[in-house]
């Protein structure tokens, strides 16, 4: 038998969506504690929520955001490079460079990369449940999207996107 506590999770979400007004970041961040940023000219919007599955949440998360009339783009993947994960996990770049090649986890490979420029870049959520899994790295409480939850995610948004016809 699972104990409450154990089928809910808080999981982190940031979307890519329009320009937000400082009202809007404000009533945002009182309704659904979410934080607004910038990055490189796009803005992001961070939410915390919890939840029992990633994807339910997200929809739940965007539907909610929807009503308040911000319509995400997409997600925003938190993408990572060794060096990334070696400061996420408190260890060196040469121990991630071996948990890449399999010298060490052999067992359990790690996570496949998002992509292969400059040596390498991971999505954190795929990497943070395999660091969760061996014990490594702080405990955040908090959970992040794999890629295939990612892409659930932007499927639900892109489908929320075309009903209305809106385009990104």
């Amino acid at each position: 038998m699972h104990d409450a506590d154990d089928l809910y999770h808080r999981y982190e979400f940031t979307f890519l969506v329009p320009l937000l007004t400082v009202s809007r970041e404000q009533t945002l961040a009182a309704d659904l504690a979410s934080r607004a940023g910038e990055a490189n000219g796009l803005q992001l919007l961070t939410v915390a929520a919890e939840g029992m599955r990633a994807v339910t949440t997200a929809v739940d998360v965007v539907d909610r955001l929807v009503a308040q009339g911000v319509r995400p783009y997409r997600t925003h993947p938190d993408l990572v490079t060794r060096q990334d994960i070696a400061d996420r996990a408190g260890v060196t770049r040469q121990a991630v460079g071996q948990w890449v090649r399999g010298v060490r986890h052999a067992a359990s490979p790690f996570p496949v990369p998002f992509n292969t420029v400059s040596g390498g870049i991971w999505l954190w959520g795929d990497v943070y449940g395999w660091l969760r899994e061996r014990d490594y790295g702080r405990e955040t409480g908090l959970r992040y999207p794999t890629l295939d939850e990612h892409i659930r995610i932007d499927r639900h948004i892109a489908m929320d996107r075309g009903e209305h016809g809106a385009r990104a």
